[in-house]
């Protein structure tokens, strides 16, 4: 009988192919690859039973490895959604595009609320505006009048004596600056608790910036993928390390890698002057909001013009805010810097607050910026309740001051053109009125 061959030797556990071009678990991990069954690594076995304990062990060593790793890319990826803001579940169609942006008023806001939130605190602030108008004659009455002099026991001239109240010139302006302080505090307190909780907010939210060079630009929401987005290679797992491999090699194999490579240098470099030409709007929030206030006045001359040719001012027409002014000049030097302090600097930081710093930029979740700056502007004008003639010149004022603040996502800006309009028109009265 032939003598049987004699097995051949197995190949030294390190000449293994299999063993040497192995990934180890923290690659594996990182490389965004589901995880490996510990059973079926190829590493560390051992063909010996009495390497069982070495063979336990290196799993043991493995599966540390492998919960660290997780553990460190959880961490990190949890501290990334901290420091962007509160997470925005919502994308647009279409991405910001300044060639379409005439005016500069640059992308959407990313919003971390929805309607319900928008409507229940305009809401909140409109109630905020009769809480102070009941507060405000109260606590002005019960400072000028002693507990003696206030007829409690007969309701028909405690109320005469209170309307009195407001024929004085002096207790007329006291109520004017009572009631913007309680309705700032109340309607800022609600705006405030809004944002508290979805803090920590998105970059370019409620910004009051001096020097314009700290204020946060941010690229807007993300843009909506498109179907015919993906190549031919791409990986379901979308933006993955795996998709850009497969991605890439697809690429190379149809020679287009190159072409790709200039395109996105292009965009990079269209992207980057983008960004600095609003850098630099904000950073000159100052001569923005000049510039602005320049085109109110404009606007405001050419539509009372027009207002008093159409017939919507004239004789007793237009004059809504008129006799607060003129009662609260009546007042001396103490009622005129009442009037100032409502109307130059408390209004101006409430309103601007309200429907720049908050209504404009969640209308953009469903709207474009111009849109959203138009909704804005009417809702300004209206609420002030005027008649036609004033409602139109506000109409001026909050479409300029809206767009102040969309260039430079600064608050200050358009707070700066309203105050100086606000101003002016005080100027101008006490001008007319004692020329």
């Amino acid at each position: 009988p032939e003598p049987e061959p004699e097995p051949e030797p197995e190949p030294a556990r390190g000449d293994d192919e299999t063993t040497t071009k192995g990934v180890s678990p923290d690659g594996a991990e990182a490389s965004g690859w589901p995880s490996l069954s510990l059973p079926d690594l190829p590493w560390g076995a051992s063909s010996g039973g009495g390497a069982r304990g070495e063979d336990d062990e290196e799993r043991a060593i493995v599966r540390r490895a492998m919960e660290n790793a997780r553990a460190e890319r959880s961490k990190s990826s949890s501290k990334s959604s901290s420091s962007s803001g509160s997470r925005v579940n919502y994308a647009v169609d279409e991405p910001y595009d300044p060639d379409f942006d005439p005016l500069g008023l640059g992308p959407r806001w990313e919003v971390p609320w929805g309607a319900p939130t928008l409507i229940a605190t305009l809401v909140a602030v409109e109630a905020s505006f009769y809480v102070a108008g009941a507060l405000a004659p109260a606590v002005v009455y019960s400072g000028a009048r002693s507990p003696d002099e206030i007829p409690f026991d007969d309701q028909e001239a405690f109320a005469k004596d209170l309307a009195a109240l407001f024929d004085e010139p002096g207790a007329f302006a006291d109520i004017v600056i009572t009631a913007e302080v309680i309705q700032t505090v109340l309607a800022l307190g609600v705006v405030a608790a809004v944002a508290s909780a979805a803090s920590p907010l998105p970059p370019g939210w409620f910004q009051f910036s001096i020097t314009g060079d700290d204020v946060s630009m941010s690229d807007g929401p993300r843009v909506k993928a498109r179907k015919n987005a993906r190549k031919s290679g791409d990986s379901p797992d979308g933006d993955s390390p795996v998709a850009r491999s497969l991605g890439a090699r697809a690429g190379a194999s149809e020679g287009t890698t190159t072409s790709d490579d200039d395109d996105d240098f292009a965009e990079k470099r269209r992207t980057q002057r983008i960004r600095a030409a609003r850098r630099a709007r904000s950073e000159d929030w100052l001569g923005e909001a000049a510039r602005a206030s320049a085109w109110v006045w404009g606007a405001v001359i050419v539509v009372t013009a027009l207002s008093y040719a159409t017939g919507l001012r004239g004789d007793d027409a237009g004059t809504a805010s008129n006799s607060t002014i003129e009662k609260a000049f009546d007042a001396g030097p103490g009622g005129a810097l009442s009037l100032f302090l409502t109307t130059v600097v408390l209004a101006p930081l409430l309103e601007e607050t309200v429907f720049r710093g908050f209504m404009l930029p969640t209308l953009t979740r469903w709207l474009d910026t111009r849109w959203a700056l138009a909704v804005t502007t009417i809702a300004f004008a209206l609420v002030h309740e005027h008649n036609t003639g004033d409602t139109v010149q506000l109409l001026a004022v909050g479409a300029v001051a809206g767009v102040a603040y969309c260039r430079t996502r600064n608050l200050f800006a358009s707070m700066a053109v309203h105050a100086s309009f606000n101003l002016g028109v005080l100027v101008l009265f006490a001008l007319w009125t004692h020329s």
